[in-house]
C-alpha cells in the first residue's frame, strides 16, 4: 500500500528555503519546457547537495506502506521524496509513459529488475543495492520493485518524467 502525501505550501516553502539543492533542482525542472532525459537527471541528482535534516523535517513515513511525499509537479515532471520503513517495498510495477531517476538520500535501497513471461507474471532477473549518494534510473518499459531490506529508514528522491499517470502491477512467478 502507498500513501500519497503532497507537501503543504508551508512545508514546501520551508524545505526549498532550507535546502538549496532541492530548490535548484526544482528551478531547473521548472525552467525547461520539456521532458528531461535520464542522462540529464542522473547528472543533476548525482551532484545534488542536500540538507537531509531539513528534508526529514518536511516529509513523513507511513505504517501501512511506503509514503510518497510530493514536493513539486507540473506537466513535465514530478519530484517526490519516497520514504520506506524497514521491510517496506513497492509492488512489482512498470511506469507506463514515464521515466524515473532517483537519488538515495539515506538508507540502502534495493532495486529488483523483472521480466514478464508469456503469462504476464514477473521473473526476477537482477537485483542491486544502492547506497546513499547513488542514482538509479529506469526507462518507462522497465519492470521493477524498490524495497528497504535494511534495519534503518530509507529516503529516495525521485523525479518522474512526465509525472506518473499510469502503471501496471505484476505478480511474481
Amino acid at each position: 500500500m502507498v500513501t500519497q502525501a503532497p507537501l503543504s505550501d508551508e512545508a514546501r516553502s520551508d524545505l526549498l528555503s532550507r535546502c538549496p539543492g532541492i530548490s535548484g533542482l526544482k528551478d531547473w525542472l521548472d525552467g525547461i519546457d520539456r521532458r528531461p532525459g535520464l542522462d540529464e537527471l542522473d547528472s543533476k541528482l548525482s551532484s545534488l547537495e542536500l540538507n537531509i535534516a531539513a528534508l526529514e523535517e518536511c516529509i513523513g513515513y507511513s505504517e501501512d506502506g511506503y509514503q510518497r511525499n510530493v514536493i513539486s509537479k507540473n506537466e513535465h515532471y514530478e519530484l517526490v521524496a519516497i520514504c520506506w520503513t524497514p521491510g517496506q517495498d513497492t509492488p512489482i510495477h512498470d511506469h507506463v509513459g514515464s521515466d524515473c531517476a532517483f537519488l538515495i538520500v539515506s538508507g540502502v535501497s534495493t532495486e529488483t529488475i523483472y521480466e514478464a513471461n508469456e503469462e504476464g507474471k514477473a521473473n526476477p532477473v537482477s537485483s542491486r543495492r544502492y547506497m546513499p549518494g547513488e542514482v538509479c534510473a529506469a526507462d518507462e518499459p522497465d519492470i521493477h520493485r524498490v524495497s528497504n531490506d535494511d534495519d534503518s529508514n530509507l529516503i529516495n528522491l525521485h523525479v518522474y518524467t512526465p509525472p506518473l499517470s499510469g502503471f501496471n502491477f505484476y505478480d511474481a512467478v
